[in-house]
């Protein structure tokens, strides 16, 4: 199996002001690995030099792999391309990398996050049992991001419309920690903005208790720096917490 695939775009097109979904089609893809949704790839742009930028793999049928792209200001190498890119559009992925599922088996689920996971989130939610419960709070900048996404019954979906996304998850995680808990073992599941992150690490490990082992908890972007200053800030977080855990 290849660790690379040469990507032709199929489609482009908004799902909402802020969201695009781009298909591809590949010979390489007759080689792709079934039931990766969830899963990441990293995506090869040229923005003076090469950049590498990971995305969730929102869906594969055999032939069609499918990824959702955030349309935002400023634009990276990646919105960027996205932006641009029209049928026969040639991109190069790497991967797929481990997907990041919640525990079927908790008592139940508690998911979070902003636009940039929604696809994850998104996917978690289909792979649930029927009888699952808890909430999935996302966060969005306006009502027209609103998706309409398929879930469990008992899994409360709560959208949070807050217009300064991009500079705070404030909004998002006050809401999560205002909601009443079931009974039971939750499984928190959180990816966004690195403040966020944090502040939901307290949150659900400091303050409720539950075992670092029985979550996950991810940062996909930093307020007021490059995916290269993201992800030092998470190197260094990880480093200090794990020093903070041992002491």
């Amino acid at each position: 199996m290849p660790n690379h695939y040469d990507l032709t775009v199929l489609s482009s097109y908004r799902l909402s002001p802020h969201m695009r979904r781009i298909k591809f089609k590949g010979d390489d893809l007759s080689l792709f690995p079934r039931d990766q949704a969830g899963g990441y790839l990293k995506l090869s742009f040229e923005d003076e030099r090469e950049v590498k930028r990971s995305y969730t793999i929102r869906a594969f049928d055999g032939e069609i792999l499918t990824l959702d792209f955030v349309d935002h200001q400023p634009l990276g190498p990646a919105s960027s391309w996205a932006q641009n890119a029209r049928p026969g559009s040639i991109l190069r992925a790497f991967g797929p990398g481990e997907k990041k599922l919640a525990d079927p088996e908790a008592d139940w689920f508690f998911f979070g996050g902003d636009m940039s996971s929604l696809p994850a989130i998104s996917v978690n939610l289909e792979a649930l049992k029927e009888s699952a419960k808890g909430y999935a709070v996302i966060s969005v900048p306006v009502e027209g991001d609103k998706q309409s996404l398929v879930h469990p019954a008992g899994i409360q979906l709560i959208w949070v419309i807050d217009s300064v996304i991009t500079t705070s998850a404030a909004a998002l995680t006050e809401k999560i920690r205002s909601l009443e808990w079931f009974e039971g073992v939750p499984y928190p599941w959180f990816a966004g903005e690195f403040e966020g992150m944090r502040d939901m690490r307290r949150f659900f490990r400091d303050e409720m208790k539950i075992d670092r082992k029985n979550m996950y908890l991810s940062c996909y972007w930093k307020t007021g720096t490059s995916d290269e200053g993201m992800k030092k800030a998470k190197f260094l977080d990880a480093e200090q917490d794990v020093k903070n855990f041992v002491a």
